[in-house]
C-alpha cells in the first residue's frame, strides 16, 4: 500500500472506532489499550512508509544520484530563488550537486541569478571551482591541525569536551 493509501485506512479506522481522540497520540493510547492489533500496525506501516519517503526525498542529493537536466534545473532555480546572496546560492548548488559538471552549473546559474549578468560563464565556474576547492582546502588544513595537535582548553564554559 502506498503511504496516501494507509493514511486514508489509518484515518477510516480513527473515524470508526476511535473517533473521540482528540489527536493522533490519544488514538495511538486507546488502539494499544483497547490491543487493536489491525490499527497499531496499519500506524506501523504508515510510519515506516512516511520515513521511506522522508529518505527519497533527499535521495537526489546522494553522491551517486544523477539528475536529469530537467531535474537539476528546476533545483538550481529554486535554490537561486531562496538564497538572496550569492555566494549561499553557489555553496548550496555546488553541494547538492556533485555529479553535475560544473560548466553546466555555470550556465544554469548565470540563467536563473541577475547578479552574474557582467560575469562572463567562465568566471561564474571559476566561482563555483573556487568554493570547492577553497571548502576543501580549509577542511583539510583544520582536520591536520585537530588531529596532530593538542588541543587547546575550551574558551566558552559550557563547550567542555
Amino acid at each position: 500500500m502506498t503511504l496516501l493509501e494507509l493514511e486514508a485506512a489509518l484515518d477510516a479506522m480513527v473515524q470508526e472506532r476511535y473517533n473521540q481522540a482528540e489527536s493522533d497520540v490519544e488514538a495511538d493510547g486507546m488502539a494499544l489499550a483497547a490491543q487493536d492489533f489491525e490499527y497499531l500496525q496499519t500506524r506501523i506501516r504508515c510510519l515506516e512508509a512516511s520515513l521511506s519517503a522522508a529518505n527519497d526525498e533527499v535521495a537526489w542529493i546522494a553522491p551517486a544520484a544523477r539528475p536529469t537536466p530537467a531535474q537539476a534545473l528546476r533545483r538550481i532555480k529554486a535554490i537561486c530563488g531562496r538564497f538572496p546572496d550569492l555566494y549561499s546560492a553557489m555553496l548550496v548548488i555546488v553541494a547538492t550537486h556533485p555529479a553535475v559538471s560544473r560548466d553546466m552549473l555555470a550556465m544554469a546559474v548565470k540563467q536563473f541569478r541577475k547578479d552574474t549578468e557582467p560575469l562572463s560563464p567562465e568566471d561564474v565556474k571559476s566561482l563555483l571551482v573556487s568554493i570547492v576547492n577553497g571548502g576543501n582546502q580549509a577542511f583539510d588544513a583544520i582536520l591536520r591541525t585537530r588531529k596532530n595537535g593538542e588541543r587547546k582548553a575550551a574558551a566558552i564554559p559550557w563547550a567542555k569536551e
